[in-house]
């Protein structure tokens, strides 16, 4: 039945597209049919109507566990990149320029005589740093050293706005410490945790040995390491509950968070670290209090030994990727081949950009903007933002579930909405990082130190809203709830996210979905918490808090049915605000391009309808291969579901996507009538 249904629909379908004069059909870049396969039935399975041959045409490459649009500009923005780099590095310009400090960590990034000659060598007066811990103070001290040099241990601090002040920057100090991707690794049951537990014990035990280590010793070292890692996992606050930001919300002044941890003596840290009383004179937020009580019986444990091989641990594991080839295949053996599934390692020059990237990155985008992004290209989206702005602002005003009290805020809020194009305004000013052609570690060391350093001067300082968050060159975007904005970086901004030469269907179905997801995420169950000053602050009326939660659980019980692979299906509850973000952004975009059609005629582009371009593009930009083992780790660590499940899920709950395609409400993708949610 399910075969004579999927055959009299594909008949009807295809009548429908091809139906018109074949000289109505306009070509112009945007969707191709190369990458569809238009054998499926797209009421049986979208995803792959949409993306199938593309599919078939895209395993994962053997260095990577995923593959997708986002990979593939990237890997296309990376011959300019390289190229910039390649050119600064023989360019000998003056000393202290971005230029000079550009080719000389690239240098000493490919410098792979002198790695392999160095060994681990350089961790060597680190690890001296640490065997002469005799007592707390000592202890305290050098994680607060460690801690400057980006090496996380014990427990996490940054420095961030105010979430209920958010004009205030603060000290802030949360959870840390594992090595593993979650804490669930440590501790449950489960057969693929109890294998990574003993292959991780395993892995530490080998990396020990390329030290000097006795293998006997190593292993029972790994063993300890281990368990000091566990009794932090057991204290740590779960990722469905971090989402929530009330629950990571504990404003405290200075004495009251020294209470915490009366064993510690934090002054110790505080001055190791450059904080003092001054730094807390807005108070200090913690997120998990419960984890620093703990940490006071860490320090009253009597395991001072165990403290010092956790910490060598965390210097080595920190610095893996930047030694000699043994360090670094072990390390890539562990957490790229077995966790992620990843074949190969990457060739030596991508992970010396990804060095650049992460040191360095505005200092390379301000050179990757010069070439490859137009002003042009800014128009047009701040054109497209503005519209799907105008999509949402619409929506709010009719919306028959929404309060007219909480519609005030949600307006007031949206017209705050502050938007970044491209590249920073303000680049980034690297003068005080020191960086030359001795070696790799010494400059990641140095990169660290300034970006901590950078940090810890924006306590008790106007936040600057010139700031971005991501490079110009990330193939990414973002939503800050603190500062209610969104960004796109130019790298981002290429097909099949956007082109320039496209119709406008495919343009608003992909970067014009990314922009409504952004948007989205302003009220989203997290960002709906934060009001138009960036602050949290529930401005719902508690009758609309019931109504969105009602919507909301819809939405949890839809993505958790989805089985994804074996047994495992989506995390609802940790995927729920990007859930919600698609489908309420894929929404505004819709709606936009709706407007933007009105009074035109509509034109059919490779026989399909602008409504159909759209639901393509949106399946298009998150097409996806992903190996076994990365896709497993995702479901467990990701907030995001995956791309066979991004593409094609959120249709399911807009009625527009059924028309487009003629589906009707009991076709085998269609999701129950009473099951789909509206949110704008």
């Amino acid at each position: 039945m399910k075969n004579i249904f999927a055959v009299i629909f594909l008949i009807c379908f295809v009548t429908n597209l091809f139906s018109q004069s074949s000289n109505n059909i306009v070509k112009v870049k945007g969707v191709s049919l190369d990458n569809m396969d238009l054998s499926v039935n797209p009421a049986e399975d979208f995803y792959k109507f949409a993306n199938g041959n593309w599919i078939k045409n895209n395993p994962v490459p053997p260095e990577y566990s995923r593959w997708g649009a986002f990979s593939e500009i990237t890997k296309s923005n990376e011959s300019l990149l390289i190229s910039i780099l390649e050119e600064a590095m023989i360019s000998n310009s003056p000393l202290g320029t971005n230029k000079q400090k550009l080719g000389d960590l690239y240098f000493t990034a490919m410098d792979t005589v002198k790695i392999e000659n160095l060994k681990f060598t350089p961790l060597l007066p680190l690890f001296e740093k640490i065997n002469s811990v005799k007592n707390n103070d000592d202890l305290i001290k050098i994680i607060g050293y460690l801690h400057q040099m980006g090496i996380g241990n014990s427990f996490g601090f940054f420095a961030s706005q105010d979430a209920r002040n958010s004009s205030n920057v603060i000290p802030m100090f949360y959870q840390g410490g594992l090595t593993l991707p979650d804490k669930d690794y440590y501790l449950s049951t489960d057969k693929r945790s109890e294998e990574i537990r003993k292959k991780y014990i395993d892995h530490i035990s080998k990396m020990l040995i390329l030290t000097g280590v006795d293998d006997e010793i190593a292993l029972t070292d790994a063993n300890k390491i281990f368990n000091f890692e566990k009794m932090l996992a057991e204290k740590y606050m779960s990722r469905v509950t971090q989402r929530n930001p009330d629950s990571t919300y504990h404003k405290m002044n200075l004495s009251e968070f020294k209470s915490l941890s009366p064993s510690v003596n934090w002054d110790v840290y505080f001055n190791e670290t450059g904080l003092n009383e001054n730094s807390f004179s807005n108070g200090t937020n913690v997120g998990q209090p419960r984890f620093y009580a703990f940490l006071n019986d860490l320090f009253n444990s009597n395991l001072t030994e165990d403290w010092k091989l956790y910490l060598k641990w965390k210097v080595l594991n920190s610095f893996a990727e930047f030694l000699s080839s043994e360090f670094v295949n072990e390390n890539f053996n562990f957490f790229s081949a077995f966790l992620s599934g990843i074949k190969e390692q990457e060739p030596r020059w991508k992970k010396s950009l990804g060095v650049i990237n992460r040191s360095l990155g505005e200092a390379l985008g301000e050179l990757y903007v010069a070439k490859a992004f137009s002003p042009e290209s800014k128009s047009k989206i701040l054109n497209m933002v503005d519209n799907i702005k105008d999509a949402l602002r619409e929506s709010l005003n009719k919306l028959d579930w929404m309060e007219d009290k909480t519609k005030e805020q949600a307006l007031r809020k949206l017209s705050t909405f502050k938007v970044k194009i491209g590249y920073p305004d303000v680049w980034r000013d690297y003068s005080a990082m020191n960086i030359n052609r001795n070696s790799l570690v010494d400059n990641i060391i140095e990169s660290r130190k300034f970006n901590f350093r950078r940090m810890m001067n924006k306590i008790g300082k106007p936040v600057d809203l010139y700031e971005w968050g991501m490079n110009p060159q990330t193939v990414n975007a973002y939503y800050s709830a603190t500062k209610n904005e969104i960004v796109f970086p130019a790298g981002i901004l290429q097909p099949p996210f956007f082109d320039a030469n496209a119709d406008d269907a495919v343009n608003y179905g992909g970067i014009g979905g990314v922009i409504g997801h952004e948007i989205g995420h302003g009220f989203d169950d997290a960002g709906r918490k934060f009001d138009a000053d960036g602050n949290l602050n529930d401005w719902w009326t508690p009758e609309d808090n019931k109504r969105y939660n009602k919507l909301a659980d819809k939405v949890v019980d839809h993505y958790s049915s989805i089985i994804v692979i074996d047994s495992s299906a989506v995390n609802g509850e940790l995927t729920l605000g990007e859930n919600l973000a698609d489908i309420g952004g894929m929404s505004l975009a819709y709606y936009a391009l709706e407007k933007s059609l009105k009074n035109k005629k509509p034109e059919l582009i490779d026989g399909f309808t602008p409504q159909q371009r759209f639901f393509i593009s949106w399946a298009t930009i998150w097409r996806n291969t992903i190996t076994d083992d990365g896709l497993r780790l995702q479901l467990k660590t990701d907030s995001h579901s995956p791309g066979v499940v991004r593409g094609v899920a959120p249709l399911l709950h807009f009625k527009p996507f059924y028309e487009a395609f003629n589906i009707p409400d009991n076709a085998p993708i269609a999701l129950p009538v009473e099951n789909r949610v509206k949110i704008w």
